[in-house]
């Protein structure tokens, strides 16, 4: 069996949770230079195991330091210049913040600096503070669950993220374009640019009376766009899991409960067969999950508790992401500890043994080719997250009969040639 891997880092601050506790973790130059280190040798490693992709998440104002991943194209373009064969991602950039046409062009920037590596993961928003904040001059607004204006909320911010994303994609697709949407006008009407240079070497940029008629980003994508694969994260959302199968787009499913999980990959496969993709049930879509191999049960449990688990306890239940982790019909409050996060699925957690019967259990449930373990590099002790990378590929796949996937970047069909590194070490 193939099953690709992408490795998830928010990144947090190189810190340990009692660090974290003494307030502004994230403003600690210190700190900040400790978790890139942990990440460049989690980059370096899961290049070297095999892993398909590295993403990053997209969170500002975190002077917390628990989610310090405030550019994850930046950061992806960081470990691009690190790495030559995993590609680059993002879970995700925010979409309904962000201004499209600039996010356009970073991606694609991204993508001929990385050589046809980059992938692209968007995102809605859950954060208040960043999405109201950054996002106000578009009057871009938050979704969660905890959101006591939830239903209008959601509304607005899904009519933002939809016409963000067409923009993007006609970027990406389209040497030169016009947009028409609720919310922008590209390029605005009666803009002056009667350039020769223009008219000589752009034509149909500007009409007969000399005003901009379209525009186009430079440089494109360095991959064919239709090929590049774009990823939906953290989703539970019926609406989306639809949309995202219209769009051919992979959704990375955030609850480990069987009922809410296969409910999501059946939704999924449904809708894309009325699209007219005929998928295998399961595939598709990606999990989340938080994986630590040790040698030890409790070398495991000590990694996961000042890892993952102290992140999700101190900062996620405030989001209600153990929502993720109820089962159907279940009242009350859900513990939030770390031993739940085990105990319902998320964290995949213990021996070689151990971890590949939870595992062999989940591929089985899900049908899946693709799984997202979410590194907590910061927190975490570097050496056990790299030990448990090295044994989940090593020791635990091998005994599934399973064996790592890459996918493999088409570029355009104008492009032949090497790429930039190529040119510059003649």
């Amino acid at each position: 069996m193939k099953l690709r891997l992408g490795a998830f880092m928010l990144p947090s601050a190189g810190a340990t949770p009692a660090d974290f506790e003494r307030g502004f973790a994230g403003q600690n130059p210190r700190y900040y230079q400790r978790g890139l280190a942990d990440c460049a040798r989690l980059l370096s490693q899961v290049e070297d195991l095999g892993f398909d992709f590295c993403a990053f998440s997209e969170h500002h104002f975190h002077v917390e330091g628990l989610e310090l991943s405030n550019n994850p194209v930046l950061l992806g373009l960081w470990a691009a210049m690190q790495t030559r064969r995993i590609r680059i991602g993002q879970m995700g950039n925010v979409l309904p913040a962000r201004n499209p046409l600039l996010l356009a062009e970073d991606l694609a920037m991204l993508d001929q600096m990385s050589e046809g590596r980059m992938c692209a993961g968007f995102a809605r928003g859950y954060q208040a503070r960043h999405v109201m904040t950054v996002g106000q001059k578009m009057n871009a607004v938050w979704t969660a669950a905890n959101d006591p204006d939830f239903a209008e909320h959601d509304r607005i911010n899904r009519e933002l993220f939809t016409e963000h994303y067409d923009i993007i994609r006609k970027a990406w697709g389209q040497p030169m374009f016009r947009h028409e949407g609720a919310h922008w006008t590209i390029p605005p009407r009666g803009i002056v640019w009667d350039h020769p240079a223009t008219r000589d070497m752009a034509p149909g940029m500007v009409d007969a009376e000399g005003r901009l008629a379209q525009v186009g980003i430079a440089p494109l994508t360095l991959q064919d766009p239709a090929s590049i694969e774009i990823f939906i994260p953290f989703t539970m959302s019926p609406a989306t899991i639809e949309w995202s199968a219209r769009e051919n787009i992979t959704p990375i499913i955030f609850s480990p409960i069987e009922a809410h999980a296969k409910g999501a990959v059946s939704l999924y496969h449904e809708a894309s067969r009325a699209a007219g993709r005929e998928l295998a049930w399961g595939q598709g879509l990606g999990h989340f999950r938080e994986i630590v191999v040790a040698d030890t049960e409790a070398e495991a449990l000590a990694i996961q508790e000042r890892g993952l688990g102290y992140i999700w306890t101190r900062w996620h239940d405030w989001f209600h992401f153990n929502e993720a982790l109820r089962h159907p019909g279940e009242t009350g409050v859900i513990p939030n500890t770390p031993a739940t996060m085990r105990e319902r699925g998320y964290s995949i957690c213990g021996t070689v043994d151990s971890v590949a019967r939870q595992l062999e259990n989940m591929i089985r449930m899900l049908n899946t080719d693709l799984i997202v373990p979410w590194m907590a590099a910061g927190p975490a002790p570097i050496d056990g997250l790299l030990r448990s990378n090295e044994l989940l590929v090593e020791k635990v796949l091998p005994k599934l009969g399973i064996s790592l996937a890459q996918r493999e970047p088409r570029l355009r069909a104008d492009y032949a040639g090497p790429g930039w590194r190529a040119q510059s070490e003649v």
